[in-house]
């Protein structure tokens, strides 16, 4: 995500989030465009940990190309994060494991696009109830190592 890219207030941004988590947006296509729209727009102690996995152009011709549930997986910075289960007895169901909650967050929907959206709405959400509207404390969370053995701060998921 370009740094030069003024990020909303935490609180604006959340409320942003919430009205995708309501669907306040009416067409799928359209909650996932303001989904990416609001990962550039990430509150500053985020932008290290939230972000999409494609560029804006790429992401934006997906959804011209009507692959809804290419474009929503890709919301997900890390795609070994997500995790997709389809029985056809139930809605898909969407898995994302959050490294910063420490646990599994998931959502459900009639196809794999809103099973993801909803997934990742909640866990932006479940970030805010944990960590406030402030974000204060999610600055404070220490990097991990990764394979190279340096320290990075670790996606969101």
């Amino acid at each position: 995500m370009p740094d030069d890219i003024e990020p909303l207030t935490p609180a604006l941004w959340f409320l942003r989030i919430q009205m995708i988590a309501s669907g306040e947006l009416g067409s799928i296509e359209n909650a996932l465009r303001h989904a990416s729209h609001l990962l550039q727009l990430t509150p500053t102690p985020f932008r290290e940990v939230v972000r999409m996995s494609l560029d804006e152009g790429t992401f934006e011709a997906l959804l011209e190309a009507g692959e809804f549930d290419t474009a929503a997986r890709h919301l997900i910075a890390q795609p070994t994060s997500l995790s997709i289960e389809e029985n056809a007895d139930r809605p898909f169901q969407a898995v994302i494991s959050c490294v910063i909650l420490k646990r599994a967050i998931c959502g459900s929907g009639d196809t794999v696009a809103t099973a993801v959206l909803d997934a990742w709405t909640t866990c932006l959400l479940a970030l805010r109830t944990e960590f406030g509207t402030d974000l204060v404390s999610l600055s404070d969370q220490p990097p991990h190592t990764g394979q190279s053995g340096h320290n990075q701060r670790s996606s969101w998921h």
